[in-house]
């Protein structure tokens, strides 16, 4: 009988010389060959057989594997044998987390819900942040917020967006009835913009103001409830101050805070002193803890615009403001000395209320030489030098140098100022003193004295500058003086001093060093030299 055939595959081999594959047959494993390309003899190991990738059906995208069956099909199923039933594949979209923009948004749409809600109940008051917006305004800020929140919520729920428009609409009848509810402050908004759509004359007088039911109009119109409620505050805490309102009337909204800030450094008012808006740019200013009459803080509000009236039943002042105070001339022209409107620009300049534009208008004044306007820029200055609220007295001082033709004026406005820095324990600009220096005000040696005791190098030069009346000072602490000081003061005395600094020096001549020796020969002849003439 025939045996059966071999049906053992051949082996893929590679010559290890030239690199030529070869089927032999498995018989000839571990046996010696010859190549046929390079006659090269080898034998065949695990390192010569090439081996191919063994693959499984599915591992490659090929057609011809979707005859594979993927779940076994029974043929017969035994009785009693429950069989699995597969359920449909479920969507990936209901089970994958959420995207951040979706919950940013949705966390966007819940708070700011809260906080307009928030708005509506508590700014709605007086003094709140909506005082003084009208109810449709309110209205139309709840309804855009209702479908700025409606569109969010959608958004941030894709698969539940019923529930979502159900939330969104329960937001929405919380938010737009509320301006319907908190009306404070609203009302005057609306009475006033009415009145100014029918172009209604505003009382006049006291005749008007004797008048209960035109007082109380005109407090509607205002609203004047947080006028009524601080003068009612410093009533209870006595001191005999007292709250004024200031209607400024038509105010643009860009300079409420320099108009605030201008009042409570004018008419040094409380820091609670706050505009409160009453609709068309017309807003009530009420200026507290002041001592002054109304007169007067009407006076200190002139360069905010024209006088209309003051309501003296009420406490308030009416403004009609002119926003074009505030602004500032071309710079080309405030900067450039030899234009003809250099003068006159930066005169009007030192009356604004903005003390950055004054202080850059004293800064270009001070380098300018006084041609035009010389007496009523040098008032303006000394104005400027006492008031306490402006800081930069160090330019106003270096200005009046130039410009102030009374001296003793001026003087007097730098000696005031000075004493008052000196009393805050602030540091002394060298400007005030030159200023004072100038004007020969000898009623600030004490004063000088202490600065040249604490720095010498630096207040010397001011100190001899005001002559003889110092040689008693320096006489008086001479003996007290050592180091620097004495060197300073004998040198000072060779300048101003007469025949009393001379037993001084002389007596000081035992147990002097070399240097302050050359010094008090140097002072004792300067002294014999101008009693000689």
């Amino acid at each position: 009988m025939e045996s059966p055939p071999d049906e053992t595959p051949p082996l893929l081999i590679r010559c290890p010389s030239c690199g030529q594959r070869f089927k032999v047959g498995a018989d000839l494993r571990e046996r010696t060959v010859e190549c046929g390309g390079c006659e090269q003899r080898f034998r065949i190991t695990d390192e010569v057989i090439l081996r191919s990738r063994k693959f499984y059906p599915g591992e490659h995208p090929q057609l011809s594997l979707n005859r594979y069956q993927r779940v076994p099909i029974v043929a017969s199923v035994p009785e009693g044998l429950q069989t699995i039933s597969y359920t449909d594949h479920a969507d990936a979209s209901s089970f994958e987390p959420v995207a951040p923009l979706r919950m940013i948004a949705g966390a966007a749409a819940v708070s700011g819900v809260v906080v307009l809600a928030l708005m509506l109940l508590l700014g709605s008051t007086r003094g709140g942040v909506l005082d003084g917006m009208t109810t449709a305004s309110r209205l139309m800020m709840a309804g855009f917020g209702s479908v700025l929140a409606t569109l969010l919520l959608i958004y941030a729920n894709p698969r539940s967006r019923k529930t979502a428009l159900l939330f969104s609409l329960l937001c929405s009848g919380v938010l737009l009835p509320l301006p319907l509810v908190f009306t404070d402050g609203a009302a005057d908004a609306t009475a006033h913009a009415k009145a100014v759509a029918n172009n209604e004359p505003a009382p006049h007088g006291r005749a008007a103001g004797n008048a209960p039911d035109r007082v109380s109009q005109l407090r509607q119109l205002i609203g004047t409830d947080p006028l009524v409620s601080q003068n009612a505050r410093l009533a209870r805490e006595g001191g005999g101050r007292h709250a004024y309102g200031l209607w400024l009337r038509g105010l643009d909204e860009s300079n409420k805070l320099l108009v605030r800030d201008y009042l409570l450094r004018a008419a040094d008012a409380e820091p609670a002193s706050h505009p409160y808006p009453r609709g068309r740019n017309d807003y009530l200013m009420v200026v507290t803890g002041v001592s002054m009459p109304i007169e007067k803080l009407a006076e200190l509000a002139a360069p905010l615009g024209e006088l209309s009236q003051i309501y003296r039943e009420i406490d308030v002042i009416e403004i009609r403001v002119n926003n074009g105070n505030f602004l500032a001339g071309p710079m080309d022209k405030l900067a450039d000395k030899d234009d003809p409107a250099f003068y006159e620009l930066n005169k009007r300049e030192l009356e604004c209320i903005d003390l950055e534009r004054v202080q850059a208008a004293v800064k270009r004044l001070a380098d300018a030489p006084p041609k035009m306007y010389r007496n009523d820029i040098s008032r303006r200055l000394i104005v400027l030098l006492r008031d306490e609220g402006v800081e930069f007295k160090e330019d106003l001082c270096r200005a009046l140098m130039r410009w102030a033709d009374e001296s003793t004026t001026a003087a007097e406005a730098a000696e005031a100022a000075l004493r008052k820095l000196v009393a805050a324990k602030k540091t002394v600009p060298r400007e005030m003193i030159a200023l004072l220096v100038k004007a020969k005000r000898v009623s600030i040696i004490p004063i000088l004295n202490n600065l040249w005791l604490a720095d010498s190098g630096t207040w010397e030069p001011y100190y001899v500058e005001l002559g003889t009346p110092i040689e008693a000072s320096l006489i008086g602490q001479f003996k007290d003086l050592s180091g620097g000081l004495r060197n300073s003061a004998v040198h000072m005395l060779g300048k101003v001093g007469g025949s009393a600094s001379l037993p001084v020096l002389n007596a000081v001549r035992a147990g002097a060093d070399p240097e302050l020796l050359v010094r008090i020969e140097t002072a004792e002849k300067a002294i014999r030299e101008r009693r000689s003439e």
